[in-house]
């Protein structure tokens, strides 16, 4: 018994192993593809909201930036069955392609200028960055659309769920700060985040997942929303920050539908079977 257990076990691992490292190359090749087709372009351009010359250039957030590589790793060898590993795949995959294929569509380069890193130890990963990491590849930002995906593991877990959400939304917060995104990349990470989750969605068919899947519709309603809110508000004016109302409503309705898939749906299901019950009687 004990044997077929570990037998089980190595079997789930190389699994895992074979999903990341597909996702690993097929990754390197599309982000390679993408860089080497932009540094052909001259005169690539960038794509700034005026408020985004107020962000703080934060040299610090380079940690939790840094992190997602870890992530990306990690992931993998968090799924909880064979079921979940294949979804994860699939979206990885899924986004990577369609990212990329933005990417040389409509290629975008970071235009700010970054400051210069005063911090020996800090300065080692902006180093690495500014050898590995070019300033193309912007916009869907795949930082963000990976760290959605993460997270639509890791909420699973029983241990380190907390520290895992509050490090993705520092990942995701240090886009910014440390200048590798623009704001329009972090609103079309997101979107293909939750298009992936629609379009590739994890156990639809069951009755516990519904109200998640639904929830989707609404985050992604929400997100784009709030893209033409400060769209409008960029070259219409102030009125376009109306857009922002119904970003939130619908952001509001997609967490209830989302709450409720431990909530509402138990009870939903006794009342059914009271109904039958009281039917049979």
């Amino acid at each position: 018994m004990l044997k077929k257990s570990m037998t089980e076990r190595q079997l789930k691992i190389r699994q895992q192993a074979f999903a990341l490292s597909v996702c690993t190359i097929v990754f390197m090749i599309v982000y390679n593809l993408c860089t080497w087709h932009a540094t052909s372009l001259e005169n690539l351009p960038s794509f700034t909201f005026d408020f985004e010359r107020s962000i703080p250039f934060i040299p610090l957030s380079i940690i939790p930036y840094m992190a997602s590589g870890v992530f990306f790793c990690l992931v993998f060898f968090s799924c909880k069955g064979g079921h979940q590993l294949k979804i994860l795949t699939w979206r990885m995959l899924f986004v990577t392609v369609v990212a990329g294929l933005f990417f040389i569509t409509f290629p975008l380069q970071f235009s700010l200028t970054k400051p210069e890193v005063s911090n020996t130890i800090l300065n080692l990963p902006f180093s690495f960055l500014q050898t590995f990491d070019s300033p193309f590849n912007q916009s869907p930002s795949l930082h963000i659309t990976f760290a959605f995906i993460f997270w639509s593991v890791f909420k699973d877990l029983t241990k380190w769920r907390t520290f895992l959400l509050i490090w993705l939304i520092l990942l995701g917060f240090s886009t910014l700060t440390t200048y590798q995104h623009h704001v329009i990349d972090i609103l079309t990470g997101a979107i293909l985040a939750h298009i992936s989750f629609i379009i590739i969605p994890y156990r639809k068919k069951d009755p516990k997942h519904r109200n998640c899947h639904l929830a989707n519709y609404y985050f992604l309603s929400g997100w784009i929303f709030i893209a033409a809110g400060l769209l409008f508000h960029q070259y219409f004016g102030t009125e376009g920050l109306l857009f922002l109302f119904p970003a939130l409503f619908t952001m509001i309705i997609g967490y209830l539908y989302q709450k409720n898939v431990s909530v509402v749906f138990p009870f939903v299901l006794t009342v059914k079977q009271n109904i039958r019950q009281s039917g049979e009687n």
